[in-house]
């Protein structure tokens, strides 16, 4: 059973486990693996084909909601190779073939002591079909309730036995059609709660870079006649311009998005994937084979394509936040004057498109054997999955510095930009001067060699004896290659250098579970399994866990866990090329907000600004300023302590029924992460923690943010607890 290396049966070990069979998988209806994980109570907050935005089309698993870096997945007992486009930390589900699922473990606890790193939320332990004799088809088709999203899973598996052992073979095939947000009226535009009404009414929240054209005037050059006429007729509202294609510049209208008449803002939602689309081809081969009369050699074999993408709106240019100019002598600038403070929406280029094409590979070899008294495993598992993420629709950046500068600097193939009359203006040979499709390719790579020995020592009063020992080698490697444009920053995307390490850990195991007493129905039995580790990045620690299981009738039990484990800091968080994000803050010291309005400022933050030499005129209405991200190798590992008390009862009278009750707590100490962007702003701001202001990088001329610095750290603390409620009911139809 998960959690241990010792047989029992969940509702006997102490600590809280959930079994899946393969028939209540069936029964769900669900098409994949991550979905049917996904569903567990105890899952929250994890990666799925849902996330569109900064989703990768990955399906991962998050228990007790503390993040999939902080659940182990094992398939029969062994660790899965982390999945994705390069240099992962958790296991992309979508990569083992739902096919062969004979049943799916998950232990609600930690689980340092027996399996290592990663298992502070829990465990969740994949096994396997054996028993497969003939052929099984399965097929799956539906569509949601609007009649879109479009899903087909098909596979085929076969197996042979004999007295010797047995083969099995699967093959799958998986199609997800897309469903659009703006096909969804609770998705059809960015809303956002109306605190000021506090009536249940939404506001609906745009983009301030339109097709037509936006225009801050922040340097207030006069510029010539063409110019004037524009101020002139915005009249005290001079400062913010719209393009309007009726009635030329005119001032720019906050409240609203353009695209139901309440504003100018842009609503990019229609143009994004609310479920987005992947296709999956997928292959599982395992086997057995009695080589001795104590000893069996066993293979696995797993191969999976994934083939994903995401679409978001057409590129915004944001001309402030990568420092172009639209030149006064640029051939389409008729107003005779430079501007800093364009915001253009290229409709004209096309919608933003990720695509990823991932291959997950993954080999164990094994051998079952008898050591005397004691049954033994040895096995060893390689695995890689490698991946090219292709992004289509950003550009080139000193392209665009070129096609809006001078008309005398755009000599060659350089071709100028029109950004300054509407929508249609830009024409294919601008677009593609400035366009580029990049493609990063990546890898992650896990190696395992490890023996492990179980069986009973003595027989006592109340029971046998039993331990388990074992040890262990694992070698992890990744890395991710961005696209020369992007590592180079040569970019108006997200910038990032490349991703590359890797580390190693060795560590032996013990365990064992000890009956104290048994009398009738009455029995107490206590475990305990403690792990010493080394890695070749941090050094070296020792984890323990101890439980107990009190039966005080037939059918009324009590079980309490205490244990502590750990997490190591995985390839990205220690070796992470520095990466650009664009969180949704803005600026402390800004005296309008993103919508324009008047913003008054604290105390604090008048003296804190001041104390920088930031004017009190200063304005800066951006909803999102640049975060930029960064690996770093002296992270600690994460520790964590947990305890779980539960009562399972198994009336007499009721034959079928389980019912548990569990609680729990988790502390987690030295939690790995990067400060959010809006703490590190508050913290300078706000309030007195002028370390932090060393993090938040401005422009010495325009007192702009250009660049907030977050670094990887062992940044604080996180505890949780609650309350599992279990119910399980079998019974023979009538």
């Amino acid at each position: 059973m998960t959690g241990s290396r010792i047989k029992s049966a969940e509702t006997l070990a102490p600590a809280p486990i959930v079994v899946l069979s393969s028939e209540e998988i069936r029964a769900q209806g669900l098409a994949s693996l991550g979905d049917v994980l996904q569903t567990l109570t105890v899952q929250s907050n994890a990666i799925n084909t849902q996330a569109n935005n900064g989703g990768d089309g990955s399906t991962r698993v998050s228990l007790r909601g503390l993040g999939s870096n902080r659940t182990l997945v094992l398939v029969n007992g062994r660790r899965f190779v982390p999945g994705g486009t390069g240099a992962n930390s958790s296991v992309d589900l979508n990569a083992i073939p739902a096919a062969v699922i004979e049943r799916i473990e998950v232990l609600k606890d930690g689980a340092s002591a027996v399996y290592g790193s990663d298992a502070i939320g829990g465990v969740v332990n994949i096994i396997t079909k054996t028993a497969i004799e003939g052929i099984e088809i399965d097929y799956y088709t539906g569509t949601s309730g609007a009649g879109d999203g479009e899903v087909m899973d098909l596979s085929v598996t076969t197996g042979l036995q004999s007295e010797k052992g047995h083969i099995a073979f699967s093959a799958g095939y998986h199609n997800q059609r897309p469903v659009w947000t703006g096909d969804r009226s609770f998705s059809e535009s960015d809303k956002a709660y109306d605190w000021e009404k506090n009536d249940g009414s939404y506001n609906k929240n745009g983009s301030s870079a339109t097709p037509e054209g936006h225009i801050i005037d922040r340097l207030g050059d006069e510029g010539n006649e063409a110019w004037q006429a524009v101020v002139e007729a915005a009249g005290d509202e001079a400062g913010d311009y719209h393009r309007d294609p009726d009635v030329g510049w005119r001032p720019f209208n906050w409240a609203g998005i353009s695209s139901d008449g309440s504003g100018d803002t842009y609503n990019y939602q229609p143009e994004n994937y609310l479920y987005t689309p992947q296709t999956r081809y997928s292959s599982f081969l395992s086997g057995t084979h009695t080589v001795a009369e104590d000893a069996k050699a066993y293979f696995e074999v797993v191969y999976t394509n994934r083939q994903s993408d995401q679409k978001l709106a057409p590129t915004p240019l944001f001309i402030i936040s990568d420092g172009i100019v639209v030149s006064a002598t640029n051939r389409y600038n008729e107003f005779g004057r430079d501007f800093i403070d364009v915001r253009r929406r290229f409709v004209e280029a096309g919608n933003r498109n990720f695509l990823q094409d991932i291959d997950t590979y993954r080999m164990v070899l094994g051998l079952d054997h008898r050591l005397g008294s004691f049954d033994a495993d040895l096995s060893f598992s390689y695995g890689r999955s490698e991946g090219t993420n292709v992004n289509e629709g950003h550009f080139i950046l000193n392209h665009v510095k070129h096609a809006l500068g001078p008309d005398e600097d755009c000599t060659g193939d350089c071709v100028p930009l029109e950004i300054l009359h509407g929508a249609g203006t830009i024409t294919q040979p601008m677009v593609d001067y400035i366009q580029y499709i990049g493609v990063g390719r990546g890898y992650s790579r896990q190696q395992i060699l490890q023996w492990n020995l179980t069986g009973e020592v003595a027989r006592l009063p109340a029971g046998p004896l039993a331990v388990a020992a074992g040890l262990s080698s694992r070698w992890e490697a990744g890395a991710y290659l961005p696209d020369p444009m992007t590592a180079s920053g040569n970019t108006t995307g997200s910038k990032a250098l490349p991703t590359e390490g890797s580390y190693s850990v060795r560590a032996l195991y013990a365990e064992t579970q000890l009956p104290i007493y048994k009398a009738e129905a009455v029995s107490l039995d206590a475990t305990a399994a403690g792990r010493a580790f080394d890695y070749d990045t941090f050094g070296g620690g020792f984890t323990y866990e101890a439980g107990s299981r009190l039966q005080l009738s037939q059918g009324l039990a009590f079980r309490a866990t205490s244990s502590n484990a750990f997490r190591a800091p995985s390839i990205a968080e220690m070796f992470l090329g520095v990466s650009d994000s664009f969180p949704l803050v803005s600026d402390p010291c800004s005296r309008v907000d993103e919508a324009g309005n008047v913003r008054e400022l604290t105390a604090q933050q008048e003296r804190n600004c001041a104390a920088q030499g930031i004017p009190d005129d200063f304005e800066d209405s951006r909803a999102q300023l640049l975060a930029r991200l960064g690996g770093s190798t002296d992270l600690d590992p994460e520790k964590a302590a947990m305890i779980t008390a539960g009562v399972v009862y198994q009336p007499d009278f009721l034959g079928g029924l389980d019912l548990t009750v569990d609680y729990y707590t988790t502390k987690i100490e030295d939690e790995i992460g990067t400060l959010p962007a809006s703490l590190i702003l508050s913290n300078c701001y706000s309030q007195d923690v002028p370390s932090d202001c060393d993090q938040v990088v401005r422009d010495p001329d325009n007192h702009l943010i250009n660049r907030i610095l977050a670094t990887n750290t062992n940044i604080g603390e996180t505890e949780t607890s609650g309350v599992d409620f279990g119910l399980n009911y079998i019974a023979d139809a009538p």
